[in-house]
């Protein structure tokens, strides 16, 4: 195999591809990349059999070929030659060398038999997602995923498509994000999908204002692939049972709250410089009319915020962890958050002021009154 191409397009693409490499294996072909030389371009793979991405780039081709490289190698010796044109190739031995700019590195190749097929999977038409709408989305929601290896379906996303809407949803034993957007004329479709997956995809989703480049997501019962741009996103689905995640919304709630989002977010903040693993402590909320009194106090220290508000309905007093609330609220997009409260021992709805497509709900904990 020998080719040339540009420094600048491998090193763009080389960090994103060695994503999904796997470090710790016991098979030495998971955690090289793949890099396969054919027609006018170079297609570089990265796949650990649970995540795979693939992308191409511009090359002349000489001699069409594959090759395997260990990922963390053959990315720095990239990095470190000289801007400008590379040429790289490889001998019977599968020794790969990099050329350019008058630098000459090597290292030892791999045999490309050993490598994984990635998953073909069935479905040639799928769902047709605009990139920034998909990234804006998760973005939204991947907070709030459960790290309980337990009930692995709860480590991932469910994505929903039905009745010409489009929803995403994240959730664990204390909080819960949902996002929702109109998405016509789509195919029904619901899956669950791990978020270390949905993490890569919302780096690599390009902010397509026109929509030029939608992402298309196909799947079958074990993988989805998600196309867009010029990358592919190969991923296993995650099986179980999603819960009813509707009924986790509380309703009938006693009293509204409408707060400026930076405030409520600055209070949080400074409440969190006390708290860590060792002092776990709960904030306590005291909703007024007109205001909210925002206390942390434990053995470092204590906090003490009054934060305007317009409150509907009783007052109240509810404990909330921090990072929870403050997770939920840094996800709405908009000046100002609505709480929706029922009860002090009760699930609270946030949600952005004006506006019903995102939706957070996040349990209270105990505080002293």
């Amino acid at each position: 195999m020998k080719f040339t191409c540009q420094k600048s397009d491998l090193c763009e693409v080389l960090p994103n591809v060695a994503k999904a490499t796997s470090v710790k294996t016991p098979l030495e072909a998971l955690s090289a990349i793949r890099l396969r030389a054919q027609g006018q371009e170079l297609e570089l793979t990265g796949y650990d059999l649970e995540l795979g991405i693939r992308t191409q780039i511009p090359a002349v081709v000489t001699e069409e070929g594959i090759l395997l490289a260990d990922s963390r190698l053959f990315s720095e010796i990239v990095r470190r030659m000289p801007d400008g044109i590379l040429s790289i190739e490889t001998d019977a031995q599968l020794k790969v060398t990099i050329q350019g700019g008058g630098t000459e590195c090597q290292l030892a190749g791999m045999n490309a038999d050993e490598y994984p097929e990635l998953p073909d999977v069935e479905q040639q038409q799928g769902a047709v997602i605009p990139q920034n709408l998909l990234k804006n989305m998760i973005e939204q929601t991947i907070y709030a995923v459960s790290l309980d290896e337990t009930k692995p379906v709860f480590t991932g996303e469910l994505i929903e498509i039905a009745d010409d809407m489009l929803n995403i949803v994240a959730l664990d034993n204390y909080r819960m994000a949902l996002r929702t957007e109109p998405l016509q004329g789509q195919e029904a479709m619901k899956f669950v999908v791990p978020a270390k997956a949905l993490r890569e995809i919302q780096h690599l989703l390009e902010d397509d204002d026109k929509n030029e480049n939608p992402c298309t997501i196909r799947l079958d019962s074990h993988h989805a692939i998600f196309e867009f741009h010029r990358y592919f996103v190969y991923t296993r689905l995650l099986a179980g049972e999603f819960i009813n995640y509707r009924r986790s919304i509380p309703q009938n709630s006693k009293t509204e709250i409408v707060v400026g989002r930076r405030e409520l977010i600055d209070s949080l903040d400074r409440c969190a410089l006390l708290i860590s693993e060792k002092n776990k402590t709960a904030v306590r909320f005291q909703f007024e009319e007109g205001k909210i009194l925002v206390s942390c106090q434990n053995v470092v220290g204590s906090v003490d915020d009054q934060i305007p508000c317009e409150m509907t309905g009783e007052k109240m007093t509810i404990g909330f962890n921090n990072r929870y609330l403050l997770d939920a609220v840094r996800a709405v997009q908009s000046d100002r958050v609505r709480l929706f409260l029922t009860a002090s021992d009760r699930a609270v709805r946030v949600m952005e002021a004006d506006g019903d497509s995102s939706i957070a709900v996040v349990m209270p904990v105990q505080v002293r009154r």
